[in-house]
Formats: structure tokens, C-alpha cells, sequence
């Protein structure tokens, strides 16, 4: 097979066991690393800087990179081989080690290669685990990128911004933080929309079904069929909100994310000096729009969240959109029998002190993760499910 791009990536097809996304960006960024020599040796000296202490003495510019290399029936990603010496690479994108995975490739490396040192390139730094040399994100391969560009900005280098451009859009590069200045300037914010929507899509890739008991489904509205951005739309958003669907069905079902047009709906957000709402929502499908309100469960339901809200005394709040008397009946019929209960807390206050976009990330889906909690452990809401479901 050639050594062109096309020829190179023609070899990601998927594997049994194998992210075809893993592959693909893995045969991307070696025909890069090959074609590039120059910023082969500035990459192998920045992951070299990284961690000099478990680095091995290897020539830079003498070696050859490769793909799908057998390991006696392990196949890391990719290896640098350079005078029987090799640094052996493993890439995740979101998915996890394989039990033992650094580990069976270190002992062969060991029989077989005079020297050789690990590096792991995930999506994110929870998934750096097991017997590394070198770790880093795909993010920080993205800046690694950008810092050789400053120097090297022929047009002609085109492949790295495609490369870059791949990396992002899979929500793996460099995290732009959501600044508290746009968040407590929302309403005057073009931009906010769009960074929130990002960090949803970030943390979409997470395990959402801790405190779930039954029916999980995971659904970030409008990801797959592209909604339209040049008219204000983001994947995520709808209904005035961008988030994530975590229920088979609304018996009521569980959205969680950010309400960023409750006053669309007849509502203002819970402090409108502070922009936008994080919120955990109940949704009820309108087949049982005059069914939920006076059954039982959702009554004992609603008293509880309210007791336990109450109790965390830290900012969050249960809001009952039908019982406002500030909202009309003309729009209470029109929207809020749907989403009738929501936990919300102002978004500034939820990612203060989170300086970059992992940490922000991190903290949206712990805070959430802790409401979500809050709704399923009661028995009373799995039993109103099963009674309008």
C-alpha cells in the first residue's frame, strides 16, 4: 500500500474491539508525523520535556513510524522505532484501557526492543491510567501542533489545520472556558450559546447512567443532523435549553443542561443579573399532561425534592413553573405542562472558581450528577413512571 495520505487512511477500517474514530486519527496523524520529519523531532521533543525522567535516549530523526504493528497479538496504535529502540503509543479517544493494556505492551517491548518507553493520548485526563511513561491529551497534541505552526505557516501545511479542525469537532481539542463575564452578561452575549453547547457535547461522552436504575438513554437533541448555527441554533439545543436526555421516554423523563431562554417559555431565569440556569428538568410527555398532577407519586415527589433542594443549602433551588403566579394561563397551556419541575441553580455560580474547560466540564457533571441522585433514589419516581408509562 502507498504512503499517501488516502492510502494511509484507507487502513482505518474498523476492527472487532477497535473505535474506527481511534483509527482513523491514528493513521491521520502518522502520515503527518511521516511526511513532516521536521515536526516529527519537535513532537518526540515535547513528549520527551514532558516526562525526561522516563524518556529513552533514542534518534530523533533516524527512526520510522508505524501502524498496526503486531505485539504477539496485541496491537498498540502506533510505534517510533529507532535503532531497536521504540516509543510505543496507545490512543484512546473515548473509550477506555483494555484491562492490563500499557502493561502486555511494555512486556513485550521488554523481550524484544533494547529500550523502549510508553506514551498514552487519550480525550481526557480521567482516562490516564495504568503503567504509562508519558500521558497527555489529545488537546495538548492540538497545542503542541499550534506552537510549530507559529513557525511553519506555509499554506501548504494545510493537512494540520484539517487535522486540528478533526480534533475539535470530535470535542477533544483545546476547551475554550465559559468566562463569568459572558455569563453575567448573557443577554448581551452572542457567544455563550455556542461555548455551552460545546461543553454539553464534551461531557456527553461521559457515563450518565450512575444513578440511573432502568430505561437510560442518552440524547443530546440536534447532534446528529446538524442544526443549523448560522441562525443561533447548537447541538443541544432545543426548547429554549441545551442539554442531554437521559430517559426512554417523558413518565416524566430527565433533561439535564442549561436553560438559556427560560424567558421565551414565560419565565425568568432564578437571578437575572446572573445569566442563564444550570437545571435538572422533569419532562412529561402530553399524553399525560392531565394525569401527572394528581397522582400520588408525583405529589409525594414533588414534596420530597422540594425537602432535599431545600437541604443542600447551597444555591440550588425547585422550581415549579405551574404554581407561579407571575406565569399566564395562556402560557402554562402552551409549554409548562411539559417540563413543570426544575432544579436549577444560576450556571455562574455552579462553575465558579473552574478556570479552564475540563475543569468546567467536570463541574457540570458532577453538580448535575448529585440532582440526578436526588430524583432517583426516591421510589416515588420510578413508581410514577410505571404508572403513566
Amino acid at each position: 500500500m502507498g504512503n499517501g495520505l488516502l492510502s494511509s487512511l484507507r487502513k482505518y477500517r474498523p476492527r472487532e474491539g477497535h473505535d474506527p474514530l481511534e483509527n482513523f486519527i491514528t493513521e491521520a496523524f502518522a502520515w503527518i508525523l511521516r511526511k513532516h520529519p521536521d515536526f516529527s523531532v519537535f513532537f518526540l521533543r515535547e513528549l520527551q520535556a514532558r516526562s525526561p525522567e522516563n524518556w529513552i535516549d533514542i534518534n530523533k530523526e533516524k527512526g520510522e513510524w508505524n501502524t498496526q504493528c503486531g505485539f504477539d497479538g496485541f496491537f498498540p496504535d502506533m510505534v517510533y522505532l529507532s535503532e531497536e529502540k521504540a516509543i510505543i503509543f496507545e490512543h484512546k479517544t473515548w473509550s477506555s484501557l483494555h484491562e492490563n493494556q500499557l502493561d502486555n505492551y511494555r512486556n513485550y517491548a521488554e523481550s524484544n526492543f533494547a529500550n523502549s518507553s510508553v506514551v498514552l493520548i487519550t480525550a481526557s485526563t480521567r482516562q490516564h491510567g495504568q503503567n504509562f511513561d508519558i500521558a497527555l491529551c489529545w488537546s495538548d497534541v492540538c497545542q503542541i501542533i499550534e506552537r510549530w505552526r507559529k513557525d511553519n505557516s506555509d499554506p501548504s501545511l494545510f493537512v494540520f489545520d484539517d487535522f486540528l479542525e478533526l480534533i475539535q469537532e470530535e470535542g477533544m481539542g483545546p476547551p475554550a472556558p465559559i468566562s463569568s463575564e459572558a455569563m453575567r452578561y448573557y443577554y448581551a452575549s452572542s457567544n455563550l450559546k455556542r461555548t455551552i453547547s460545546e461543553l454539553v457535547r464534551r461531557v456527553l461522552m461521559r457515563n450518565w447512567s450512575t444513578y440511573i436504575q432502568k430505561d437510560y438513554k442518552k440524547v443530546m437533541p440536534g447532534l446528529q443532523n446538524g442544526w443549523n448555527e448560522r441562525y443561533g441554533y447548537y447541538p443541544g439545543q432545543e426548547h429554549g435549553k441545551i442539554g442531554i436526555q437521559l430517559l426512554d421516554g417523558y413518565y416524566p423523563g430527565i433533561y439535564v443542561g442549561v436553560d438559556v431562554d427560560g424567558d421565551q417559555y414565560g419565565f425568568t431565569p432564578s437571578h437575572l443579573d446572573k445569566g442563564p440556569d444550570c437545571c435538572l428538568i422533569l419532562e412529561f410527555d402530553e399524553s399525560v399532561h392531565r394525569q401527572y398532577l394528581t397522582n400520588p407519586n408525583y405529589t409525594q415527589l414533588v414534596k420530597r425534592l422540594s425537602g432535599k433542594v431545600a437541604a443542600l443549602d447551597d444555591g440550588w433551588e425547585l422550581y415549579r413553573c405551574l404554581v407561579d403566579p407571575t406565569i399566564d394561563e395562556y402560557s402554562r397551556l402552551g409549554h409548562h405542562y411539559w417540563r413543570p419541575i426544575y432544579l436549577r441553580k444560576p450556571l455562574l455560580e455552579v462553575l465558579a472558581g473552574a478556570q479552564t474547560g475540563e475543569e468546567q466540564g467536570d463541574r457540570f457533571y458532577d453538580e448535575t450528577n448529585r440532582l440526578i441522585k436526588l430524583v432517583t433514589e426516591e421510589d416515588s419516581f420510578w413508581q410514577l413512571r410505571d404508572d403513566l408509562g
